[in-house]
């Protein structure tokens, strides 16, 4: 099959034909439709989400089922499914507590672009194992445990939920930790696919004010036709000072998507007295990031970090709400491009100028 494969950190991506094997117990093979582009995945392209190439990466799967491994109960050929980009193995501590979005066998294997066996279902045809960044997605055909799948209704177009995997559930995960109340005042800062699924997300669940920020006024006024009440624009103003003086004292709740040192600090020192910030960005894994504690002690903040929602759960409600008109994935979609055009791809998400692009192999 063919599959955009990374050979070396900041290099552009090679498509090569590559060997897939057959899937072992629990696994599922999936002929893609589409996948969505995340920085998550320019991450690794980098080096700043380590994953050893040669690596193939894409989490955001849609796709019809193919073939299934031994003991795979959920789903069958010719399913239409869509994959999350935690796969949760159903066994751990974790999975049995209702927390299977911190799966602790999938965190085990994760960062090594492994499935849980240790192995890889990829290789090249010289015979060198090809790792998978939480699914591998930018191919043909993928692998993936069957838990990390749901089957998608007959009256729903695959394209249309592909990034359900990853901005989709990032952001029902957000919102559900932050537990909103109605009415209250929620800061989202960034509007890309996750911060733009959480102002659908916050509209739909009752919030009150919803202000987003971010520095693209095009991504700003989408987020202003996506649900937000207020927008500011972080490169022409004090974020910090405008949103106190917006919200009398800052919001109840910030949602923050971006994952920056400079987007982490201004959620924590923009909240209300006794809110709550929900930090669900992801910066770089040896990233370090100072905090004024005495000052979070003091004002009584709640810090929740979020890694997603829980793919059995969440993401047949998240099907529900797309059904029902209150959350359109596809609002997000800002391009989509052939397999061989995929480095164009991440140059225009790379340089801000996409929110989400599809991946059509």
């Amino acid at each position: 099959m063919r599959a955009a494969v990374l050979f070396k950190y900041n290099e552009p991506l090679k498509v090569e034909d590559i060997v897939i094997e057959e899937p072992k117990e629990n696994e599922v093979l999936i002929q893609i439709t589409a996948t969505g582009m995340c920085h998550s995945d320019v991450n690794v392209f980098v080096g700043a989400t380590p994953v050893p190439p040669p690596v193939v990466a894409g989490h955001e799967i849609s796709g019809i089922v193919k073939e299934v491994g031994p003991g795979v109960t959920r789903v069958k050929p010719g399913d239409k499914v869509i994959s999350a980009f935690i796969h949760p193995c159903g066994k751990c501590r974790n999975c049995i507590s209702g927390h299977e979005n911190l799966c602790e066998t999938f965190a085990s294997v994760r960062l090594k672009g492994t499935m849980f066996d240790g192995t890889t279902r990829l290789k090249l045809k010289d015979g060198t194992p090809v790792r998978t960044f939480l699914g591998g997605g930018f191919a043909e055909y993928a692998i993936v445990h069957e838990n990390a799948l749901t089957v998608v209704p007959p009256d729903i177009e695959l394209e249309k939920v592909a990034v359900l995997g990853c901005a989709g559930i990032t952001a029902y995960g957000a919102v559900n930790s932050a537990k909103i109340e109605p009415g209250e005042t929620v800061a989202v800062i960034g509007v890309g696919g996750v911060g733009l699924s959480v102002i659908q997300l916050l509209k739909a669940s009752g919030a009150g004010r919803i202000i987003a920020l971010g520095t693209k006024k095009w991504k700003l006024e989408k987020a202003m036709e996506l649900g937000a009440t207020d927008v500011i624009n972080t490169k022409e103003t004090d974020p910090v000072k405008a949103l106190k003086e917006m919200t009398g004292g800052g919001p109840d709740v910030v949602i923050e998507a971006a994952g920056t040192q400079e987007t982490i600090q201004m959620a924590v020192e923009s909240v209300r007295i006794g809110g709550r910030v929900v930090l669900i960005g992801l910066p770089p894994v040896s990233a370090q990031i100072p905090l004024r504690i005495a000052m979070i002690v003091r004002n009584g903040i709640t810090i929740i970090g979020n890694y997603g929602g829980r793919p059995r759960i969440d993401m047949p409600r998240l099907l529900e709400l797309v059904r029902t008109g209150k959350y359109d994935p596809s609002k997000l979609v800002t391009g989509r491009f052939k397999l061989e055009e995929i480095n164009e791809a991440v140059k225009l998400l790379e340089e801000g100028e996409a929110i989400r692009s599809l991946i059509i192999p």
